[in-house]
């Protein structure tokens, strides 16, 4: 890239006693192959190491600089990173999330499609565990452009710590919603930016898996009601402007609810079960649950047809390399184990193509 070519990113990292997870945050970030980066850890009024940490490690990465605010929670630390943000784009990342080594780089290269580069890119995620072990991953989805609707009907994007939004248009939106806490429903602000943005802006996607999600085991399904409310009072307003899409979005609401049951039931979490089930009951019809798992179906048939046209579209001796980049995460191995050195890049380690699952 030449330096005209070259924006800077700012890289926000809201943290919250984050001091296990931080410092391994901050090398996936420090070690990316697109290095001019400004990076900015936000300390959410942390009770334990977490700015020390944070304070320490910009000795050794001189575009690391340490911000520091009262407890606020996500979504103000992210704004806060952002209001003192230099770059031309944002990505934030948690404090307990990693990246791929080269996630910058080729989201970049993603957005050059796109006239002066007005667009958001985003790419799939592996879920890790408290080690950086791969449990799981995310639906490998192929939604660009105009994902509006499609991002509507499924949060395919999944976590905050994934996309990189140019910094104007998230100010212009207003940034990440703050009111959602201050309501008790903490949880949704990440796709309430991004469905404000996909109004305006088209999404480009790299089709590998370049995040490192982590999950907590058991925690996620004891804050099921708290994201229940926070994805209902998100879409609350959508359905008002977009009254045709309203069953649509009643329908996303049963999945999250049905995610939120399946991890329950993943974690054994038997209280949580005697909570949801119930609740499910009362809040969906049988109609409605029938119109879920066809909207299911429709989506996973779509998803193997733009597979399939992709592929046939294509000479047979010339695979298409957008999927074929792509390394399905394996369960039981670490997220780390991804990549491997390659004469001085960072690649991924296996050209299989990923499956929906």
């Amino acid at each position: 890239m030449t330096a005209a070519a070259a924006p800077l990113i700012t890289i926000v990292i809201p943290a919250y006693n984050a001091e296990k997870t931080l410092v391994e945050t901050l090398k996936s970030v420090s070690s990316q192959s697109y290095g001019k980066l400004e990076i900015l850890v936000v300390d959410d009024g942390s009770r334990d190491g977490t700015f020390a940490l944070a304070s320490d490690y910009s000795l050794t990465d001189r575009r690391v600089r340490v911000l520091r605010q009262p407890n606020g929670g996500v979504a103000r630390a992210r704004n806060h990173g952002i209001r003192e943000a230099h770059g031309v784009y944002v990505a934030p990342i948690d404090a307990d999330d990693v990246w791929h080594p080269e996630k910058i780089e080729r989201q970049l290269q993603a957005l050059r499609k796109f006239p002066d580069g007005q667009g958001v890119a985003y790419n799939w995620y592996a879920a890790i565990d408290e080690n950086g072990v791969i449990f799981g991953h995310s639906r490998p989805v192929l939604h660009e452009g105009n994902i509006f609707e499609p991002l509507l009907r499924e949060n395919f994007i999944g976590n905050g710590s994934t996309p990189l939004m140019p910094r104007a248009e998230v100010l212009r939106c207003g940034g990440y919603d703050a009111g959602l806490r201050d309501s008790g429903a903490e949880g949704c602000e990440d796709l309430k930016l991004y469905l404000a943005l996909a109004e305006h802006l088209p999404f480009a996607l790299v089709p590998d898996f370049l995040t490192g999600y982590r999950f907590t085991r058991g925690n996620m399904s004891s804050n099921a009601y708290r994201m229940l409310k926070s994805h209902a009072l998100v879409m609350a307003p959508i359905i008002t402007r977009y009254p045709h899409l309203a069953r649509d979005i009643e329908t996303a609401k049963f999945n999250t609810a049905r995610w939120y049951f399946n991890r329950a039931l993943a974690d054994r979490d038997y209280a949580q079960l005697k909570k949801l089930a119930p609740m499910m009951a009362r809040q969906y019809s049988p109609q409605l649950v029938v119109h879920g798992m066809r909207q299911r179906f429709r989506q996973a048939k779509r998803h193997g047809i733009r597979i399939a046209k992709r592929l046939l579209g294509k000479s047979f001796a010339r695979p298409n390399a957008r999927l074929a980049a792509a390394a399905i995460p394996q369960p039981g191995t670490a997220f780390s184990d991804r990549f491997i050195s390659v004469g001085g890049a960072l690649s991924p380690t296996s050209p299989r193509m990923p499956d929906n699952e």
